[in-house]
């Protein structure tokens, strides 16, 4: 047994995925702090930067919200990301930031300010 918060599981992780989060949680330290469940993808037209794996993979909310930051002025960048509910979301960066849940199809997208982006991300990341 060690301490875990529900916004930190899905439910439905296959084992691989489960021996993963398990890892990230640091489990042995009683008093920690929840880490919010989130896998994500990204690529950075500015930066170059990008997430090696294809598809969404396990990353701390830290990595979310400097990704998000990061986007600005690089036309074409995106940030996918899921909580533990499986609901997607897309940002892209054209001229301005642009959200929109993904597997949806009244997911239009909406452009969005970065202040009131990293906190609907977050608030979504807790639900």
């Amino acid at each position: 047994m060690f301490p875990a918060h529900v916004c930190e599981f899905s439910g439905g992780e296959p084992l691989d995925e489960a021996v993963t989060r398990y890892r990230m949680l640091r489990p042995t330290h009683l008093d920690r702090s929840p880490l919010l469940f989130l896998k994500m993808r990204y690529a950075n037209t500015r930066t170059r930067a990008r997430s090696t794996d294809p598809g969404r993979g396990f990353a701390e909310p830290d990595r979310l919200v400097e990704e998000l930051r990061r986007m600005d002025g690089g036309t074409g960048s995106f940030v996918e990301f899921e909580n533990r509910h499986r609901k997607v979301w897309r940002v892209e960066w054209h001229g301005a930031w642009f959200v929109a849940e993904w597997e949806t199809q009244s997911g239009t997208p909406r452009e969005i300010g970065i202040d009131e982006l990293i906190g609907f991300a977050l608030a979504n990341l807790r639900d």
